[in-house]
């Protein structure tokens, strides 16, 4: 798997989250401007797939068979899409390390590796998830402090 180096120039810090994810209290737009953010984001500080364009981000509130088969999100591969469940989202900090997740699978060039590796190992043990799941908690918080930022003009 491909190392990431940190950069230690900006220290990750923990934002305050500007509100709880609610299809009752955030409209849609400030969904749509959020996800297209933090992939910028993502774009920025991980880089683009050599052989892929920038992902696109489609969401809803709610999904059944996201529900049934217990996930939030997932990349997929052949269309280049980030699809997210935003219930299970308690917060813009979640939707965000949820979002560079699902970025950093974008960028791994495992093919049918992920696979062999999640029937052979088990998805918390699967090299892919744990190297997505490590970035995710190391930047999230740079990324939610960089994003509220552009979001607020600051």
């Amino acid at each position: 798997l491909k190392k990431f180096h940190r950069d230690f120039s900006i220290q990750p810090r923990r934002h305050p989250t500007m509100h709880y994810l609610s299809s009752k209290r955030v409209p849609d737009t400030t969904i749509d401007e959020y996800c297209d953010w933090v992939l910028h984001w993502c774009n920025d500080k991980f880089g683009v797939h050599p052989y892929k364009g920038v992902p696109q981000i489609e969401w809803e509130w709610k999904d059944r068979w996201y529900q049934k088969k217990n996930l939030l999100a997932l990349y997929d591969r052949e269309d280049n899409i980030i699809e997210i469940r935003i219930e299970g989202h308690r917060t813009f900090n979640n939707l965000a390390k949820t979002i560079i997740h699902e970025y950093i699978h974008y960028l791994q060039w495992s093919g049918k590796r992920y696979e062999e590796a999640d029937a052979k190992l088990g998805y918390n043990k699967n090299p892919y998830e744990i190297e997505a799941e490590y970035l995710a908690d190391l930047y999230y918080g740079e990324c939610v402090g960089t994003v509220l930022g552009w979001m607020t003009g600051k």
